[in-house]
């Protein structure tokens, strides 16, 4: 009996070193407590969204101003279906879709290749009217960015979201309310804001705990930019769940091997 209780001693033990190495393992991107994050520039808390590489834009051009895009919608007929024939890149929600391509370049048409990586959608849309005031009178261009998301980690396992940035300035209130806020097992006061800049990632920590996180929250996000929710750490509850089998197998042997112990006495 005494071998018995040392074995599942052991046993018991051993599963104790074995999960502690598991325990909170699907916590991601770690850092150390001395980390030196990126500092908040509040100018950047403020920048429009930025056209960058492999977003999809929808183009479309329209002459004199504009002066189509309204008439359109007030002609019926032949007139109405001429005044559409006068718009280049696309018609309403089903313009065309143009990829910034990986060296930051986009062929449009007449123009050929230009970069828009950089710009501002209203500054794209001013670069590209003086561009095709060349070819049309008072050209009126609308840019429109399809592909810009984000990346959420909401502080909870299996809760992951990719959201779409729907409004050109959405704000980091905004993406997290979409994801259905932070979840009871995530961390107010540890967002991790991850941003690519130039191949070289700034990452921010922002607190949310307080009020005076306010003008962090406002931050607006920009195409790719992943917000992680730390979680708060479940040691008990994360050990208790991996050595229960343990400690059941354990209960059913003993209770075994008490059994068998009466029988043959």
């Amino acid at each position: 009996m005494i071998k018995f209780i040392k074995l599942a001693s052991i046993v018991f033990i051993s599963s104790l070193i074995l999960d502690a190495c598991t325990v909170n393992s699907h916590i991601m991107l770690k850092t150390n407590k001395d980390y030196v994050y990126d500092e908040l520039d509040p100018n950047k808390n403020k920048e429009e969204y930025k056209i960058a590489i492999n977003d999809v834009i929808v183009f479309q051009l329209y002459t004199n101003k504009g002066f189509q895009l309204i008439d359109m919608f007030n002609q019926n007929g032949n007139n109405n279906q001429q005044n559409r024939n006068m718009m280049i890149g696309g018609n309403g929600n089903f313009g065309v879709q143009y990829m910034i391509r990986q060296d930051s370049l986009v062929e449009l048409p007449i123009l050929g290749e230009v970069s828009l990586v950089g710009k501002t959608i209203k500054q794209a849309e001013i670069f590209l009217e003086t561009k095709f005031s060349e070819f049309y009178v008072d050209p009126f261009i609308n840019i429109n960015v399809n592909s810009r998301r984000v990346f959420l980690f909401s502080g909870s396992g299996g809760e992951a979201q990719v959201l779409p940035l729907t409004y050109n300035n959405m704000t980091l209130f905004e993406a997290l309310a979409m994801g259905g806020g932070i979840s009871q097992n995530g961390r107010a006061n540890n967002i991790k804001l991850i941003r690519q800049y130039e191949n070289k990632p700034e990452i921010y920590k922002i607190d949310l705990s307080t009020i005076e996180g306010i003008k962090d929250g406002n931050m607006v996000l920009q195409s790719h930019d992943i917000i992680y929710v730390t979680p708060n750490p479940n040691y008990a509850r994360e050990i208790l769940g991996d050595i229960g089998p343990v400690i059941s197998l354990i209960s059913t042997l003993t209770l075994t091997w008490a059994t068998y112990m009466n029988l043959i006495q």
